[in-house]
């Protein structure tokens, strides 16, 4: 529902980068999104290992998988830098543990229903009593995030990601929608260049497709992808 909805605004546009928010019942979301020469079903295999983002994304500083539920359903714990001193990649950024902030997710990974429909990947705070908040770290909250991926032609994928943003997520991202920065940009051309690096299959590897349904009935799904609507304010497991 969160992809779906019609009202985006343009807040930022770089070299075919662009950044879109929304403000629905008081929510701030986000959405970045760009063009990759990249087949959906690559672009979907590599964004789904999580523990990869960190190569890419300066907002991962470490991703540690925490237990696999199944094979589409899995739980992290991320580590973010600080921004309390310059925002994140920022030379004058915090000692370690000084305002650092960990997550605990939920992702899941969803192949398309049908022929236009788009791969999924769904992120979303859950409470997780072996992993309580630790020592010198801010636990915070991923309400809805995640990609989606949508073949195009020749090849070519539209990688979109969404953000609900969050109290704990907002200041990594709010001086580029009011327009003083670019950190959106840097962050999705780093993660073109992965997926362009990594663009060929090994041949163990096989494309998916359309004819691979989703299990609704699994209760992570409702936990997390389907989270790309209006999630619950909490989750435990």
């Amino acid at each position: 529902m969160l992809a779906a909805r019609k009202n985006w605004r343009l807040s930022s546009e770089k070299d075919k980068v662009r950044l879109f928010t929304l403000e629905h019942k008081s929510m701030l979301s986000f959405r970045v999104e760009s063009e990759v020469d990249v087949p959906a079903h690559r672009a979907f295999r590599l964004l789904a290992e999580l523990s990869d983002r960190p190569s890419w994304d300066p907002h991962y500083q470490n991703c540690e998988l925490i237990y696999r539920v199944d094979d589409d359903d899995f739980l992290y714990r991320v580590v973010t830098p600080s921004v309390r001193q310059g925002g994140v990649g920022s030379p004058t950024s915090a000692q370690p543990g000084e305002g650092i902030q960990d997550f605990i997710l939920l992702a899941s990974k969803r192949k398309p229903c049908g022929s236009g429909d788009p791969y999924v990947i769904a992120l979303r705070s859950v409470s997780l009593p072996t992993h309580p908040p630790t020592e010198g770290y801010n636990r915070g909250e991923v309400l809805c995030a995640g990609f989606t991926i949508l073949e195009i032609k020749d090849n070519m994928s539209l990688v979109s990601y969404y953000n609900q943003a969050s109290p704990e997520v907002i200041p990594y991202i709010s001086t580029d929608i009011a327009g003083l920065s670019s950190t959106f940009y840097h962050t999705f051309s780093s993660c073109s260049q992965y997926l362009a690096k990594n663009r060929l299959q090994s041949a163990s590897e096989e494309p998916t497709g359309p004819d691979q349904t989703r299990n609704t009935d699994s209760p992570t799904w409702d936990a997390a992808a389907d989270g790309l609507s209006e999630p619950p304010h909490s989750t435990k497991l």
